[in-house]
C-alpha cells in the first residue's frame, strides 16, 4: 500500500467528462488585435466548453464552429500546429457532492486521455496508471476491487487531492463515454473533413 491510501477521500463514484473547448475570439498573431468568432448557439452549462452529451445531436453546428476556425487559419496562412489550441479538449473525474474533482490539465487529445481511462477499464492490479508533467501529476492504483486516484504536484509530492472509490463504478462509466467520444468525433472528422482531435495531429487539414 501506498502511504497516501490512508488518506484518500472514501467516495462511492467519479463521473468522467470529456469536452471541448470554445474560443469567442481568434487571434491571428500576437500583437494584433483578435476577431470575432461565432459560437454555436445549441445549449450547454458552460459558455466557452462543450461537454461530448451536450454536443451530440448538434455535430453539424459545432463542426461548424470549427469550420470557421479553420477559415480564419486558412485566410492567414497558419498551419494547424498555430492554431492548435482552438481544437483543445479536456478531460475531467468529478464527485459534485464529495467536492472531488479530479483534472488532466495537459490532456488536450482523446488519443492522451484515453491513455488513462482504458488503464483504468482493464483488469490490471497494483499501480495501473502515472503520469506527470509541470506541476500535475495523476496515479491510479488498483486493489481488491478499490481504486485509488491521486492528483499531485510532484514539485513538493504534494497531495491536490486522493480518492478511493469501487473501480467498477468507475469502469462502467468509462465505456460508454469513450464509445461515445469516438463516435462523436467521427462525426465531426466527417463534417469538417478532418479528425483534429484524436491526436492533435492532420497533416493535410491546413
Amino acid at each position: 500500500m501506498e502511504p497516501w491510501f490512508a488518506d484518500a477521500k472514501p467516495i462511492n463514484s467519479l463521473e468522467p467528462q470529456i469536452a471541448f473547448h470554445l474560443w469567442d475570439e481568434f487571434h491571428p498573431v500576437r500583437d494584433r488585435p483578435p476577431e470575432p468568432l461565432a459560437l454555436p448557439e445549441f445549449p450547454r452549462a458552460e459558455r466557452l466548453r462543450v461537454s461530448v452529451p451536450e454536443a451530440i445531436g448538434h455535430e453539424a453546428e459545432l463542426a461548424a464552429y470549427y469550420g470557421r476556425v479553420a477559415a480564419l487559419a486558412r485566410q492567414r496562412g497558419l498551419k494547424l500546429q498555430q492554431v492548435r489550441q482552438y481544437f483543445w479538449m479536456d478531460l475531467r473525474l468529478d464527485n459534485e457532492d464529495a467536492d472531488v474533482h479530479l483534472s488532466f490539465p495537459w490532456y488536450d487529445t482523446f488519443s492522451s486521455m484515453d491513455h488513462f481511462l482504458a488503464a483504468v477499464a482493464g483488469h490490471d492490479e497494483g499501480m495501473v496508471y502515472a503520469d506527470q508533467d509541470q506541476g500535475w501529476a495523476m496515479e491510479a492504483w488498483a486493489r481488491n476491487g478499490t481504486l485509488y486516484i491521486r492528483e499531485s504536484d510532484p514539485d513538493s509530492d504534494a497531495t491536490v487531492q486522493a480518492a478511493a472509490l469501487p473501480r467498477a463504478g468507475l469502469q462502467a462509466r468509462i465505456a460508454p463515454l469513450r464509445e461515445r467520444t469516438a463516435r462523436l468525433l467521427a462525426r465531426l472528422a466527417e463534417e469538417l473533413g478532418a479528425d483534429v482531435w484524436t491526436t492533435g495531429e492532420a497533416p493535410s487539414f491546413l
